[in-house]
């Protein structure tokens, strides 16, 4: 099933049309013939394609650093990136982007994690209110692993038994429970 979104828009530096292609798993969903750079107000169905499949995959972007937070943005406020392993906290005059990288530079790495592979987890959980979502731009893929995995809670949450049916409704949250993949 492909959900096509049709816009029309006096400025035509922008596509006026964008498809949503659901992957077929439990969520997410390819956007097709969209730049990100240019959306304006009317052709913001992203947000509506993001509701229904919660994770968006949209390939071939050149977006720069004010691009990326720009486009953000479009979702809500933004949340300062975290104090990570190495020390740093963000790219500097940038707080909302967070580098996630294996390259070294003079031998240090440029990324917030260096250079291992980052275990199962939900970015900021530990806050009081975490973000409502995450943003993944990559300027370089390598042609083997980091793979980037999700999970719909909305379908852990579906699965549980119903209250009341003497079955437990809780669940732990350690870094083991976090590292097996649903």
């Amino acid at each position: 099933m492909t959900l096509s979104t049709r816009i029309t828009t006096a400025d035509r530096s922008a596509s006026s049309a964008f498809d949503v292609i659901p992957t077929g798993a439990t969520l997410a969903a390819e956007v097709r013939g969209v730049d990100l750079r240019y959306l304006d107000d009317r052709m913001f169905g992203l947000v509506d394609a993001w509701h229904q499949h919660s994770v968006l995959l949209v390939r071939g972007q050149s977006l720069s650093d004010q691009d990326l937070i720009a486009f953000s943005r479009r979702f809500g406020d933004l949340d300062w990136a975290p104090i990570q392993e190495n020390g740093r906290r963000f790219v500097e005059g940038l707080p909302e982007i967070y580098i996630v990288s294996n390259v070294k530079v003079d031998g240090e790495a440029i990324g917030s994690l260096g250079d291992g592979e980052a275990v199962w987890h939900t970015d900021m959980s530990y806050l009081d209110v975490p973000p409502k979502a995450s943003m993944l731009y990559s300027l370089e893929v390598p042609p083997q692993g980091g793979n980037t995995s999700f999970c719909s809670m909305y379908a852990v949450y579906d699965a549980l038994p119903f209250p009341g049916s003497g079955s437990s409704t809780t669940a732990p949250t350690t870094a083991a429970a976090m590292s097996v993949r649903a």
